[in-house]
């Protein structure tokens, strides 16, 4: 083993609690980034109450271990440190950053978020007006509200992908109490789904040390279970309106479950060929002919999203003036049809692999993106290795590989496609 690799110089150690912790010293910098997870996420909102996880997510930070929420940002903040928390579709994720002098302190006081949340009520009807003016925000957006529209029409309505009508959101999170965040809190908070990865001016040994000082007694709730079937392709495509009053422009979103999940052994084959498909307006497919020969739009993109844990949308989006939206439609098919016929080219795969091996490594080029790059190795199970594997792995990729995932996961025939704006189909 390579004395410089990421597998030789990360610990890994799961405490008897359960937390997984990975630590890597870095010592090119005197500061320290810690990034984690917590399967806590909306997967396990309970039947209506949409939008419980991310509150009860939020709530952390607002006052812990007799501390408000003012007297924790002011500590943090005297010493430029951050720790936060973000609620996800399967998971809450967990960061942190300070000098590595202050390392104690980001800990302790993830500890105490972790720990002792107050959950405060007049923060949570805080966060909860802010939740309601953003879903009343979200209304007026054309592209929101086509991917809206086109996960109700392709996930049942139990998938945690499928995003309810505004008006049933609405509801719902304006009768989520202080009581249901507790609750949730005290169902799926716990060491045994935590995973913690810390990287930069600190010793692996402390990093140890310390974790187990401030949360190596912390039980809490049982590791949650995900079970989700994947979602099955639609029988035939389909189209639908969302018809929006003085809209400039109309969005068109078109896609289907992409059948995709990060452990599935042609991930990398598949994310190759969206790339040189859609993922960039200015150097993909779609871009070139949609946006730059054809002149349809300013913004068309292809994306995996929620290709993780489970297999989320498989999505291509464009903006257009309601005029073009037939002409960006046809040509848009065509394109992903004639790619799902004849394959990726030649020079696209090459210009790929070199696009991912570096952005991979310039990611890794921080203490954060190290701690994230570990963290989610861990969470998906591929191993710390995996982080020195990834750039040989992709360049082993081949024209036969990308062609494959590309016949498996982009089914253009039974594609729904929405568009919303102001627009008479």
């Amino acid at each position: 083993m390579n004395a410089n690799s990421f597998a030789a110089r990360t610990e890994r150690q799961v405490l008897p609690n359960g937390i997984r912790l990975l630590a890597l010293e870095n010592q090119a910098n005197p500061t320290v980034s810690l990034a984690g997870y917590l399967k806590a996420g909306a997967y396990f909102n309970p039947p209506g109450k949409h939008g419980l996880a991310r509150l009860t997510g939020d709530m952390l930070n607002k006052g812990a271990a007799g501390r408000s929420k003012l007297e924790i940002a002011e500590a943090l903040e005297f010493v430029g440190a951050r720790v936060g928390f973000s609620g996800n579709t399967f998971t809450v994720s967990v960061s942190g950053q300070s000098l590595s002098r202050d390392f104690r302190l980001i800990l302790s006081t993830l500890a105490e978020e972790l720990r002792e949340p107050a959950f405060p009520s007049d923060e949570l009807d805080k966060l909860k007006q802010r939740t309601l003016a953003a879903i009343q925000h979200n209304q007026e957006d054309t592209r929101l509200r086509a991917i809206e529209r086109l996960t109700q029409l392709v996930y049942p309505e139990a998938s945690p992908f499928h995003q309810p009508p505004a008006d049933r959101l609405i509801a719902e999170v304006e009768g989520i109490t202080v009581d249901d965040v507790r609750r949730f809190y005290q169902d799926y908070y716990g060491a045994a789904s935590l995973i913690l990865a810390v990287v930069g001016d600190v010793e692996a040994s402390e990093v140890g040390r310390l974790v187990a000082e401030t949360l190596g007694d912390w039980q809490g709730a049982p590791a949650p279970q995900i079970t989700l079937a994947e979602t099955p392709l639609p029988p035939e495509a389909k189209r639908e309106l969302v018809f929006m009053k003085d809209k400039a422009n109309a969005d068109v979103v078109i896609g289907h479950p992409s059948l995709l999940r990060r452990a599935n052994p042609d991930y990398l084959a598949a994310v190759l060929a969206n790339r040189a498909l859609g993922q960039s307006t200015l150097s993909s497919r779609l871009g070139l002919k949609v946006r730059d020969e054809l002149g349809l739009t300013y913004g068309i993109n292809s994306f995996y999203a929620e290709s993780g844990l489970g297999d989320g949308p498989y999505l291509i989006s464009v903006t257009v003036a309601p005029a073009n939206v037939e002409r960006a439609i046809g040509a848009t098919m065509e394109i992903v049809e004639d790619f799902v016929a004849r394959g990726i080219h030649d020079d696209e795969l090459g210009d790929e692999q070199s696009s991912i091996i570096g952005s991979f490594k310039v990611g890794l080029a921080t203490n954060a993106g190290m701690a994230g790059q570990l963290a989610s190795s861990e969470l998906y199970g591929l191993g710390v290795s995996y982080l020195d594997e990834l750039p040989a792995l992709v360049s082993a990729l081949t024209k036969e590989q990308v062609d494959a995932a590309i016949r498996k996961y982009l089914h253009p025939e039974r594609a729904t496609t929405v568009v919303a704006g102001t627009y008479e189909q």
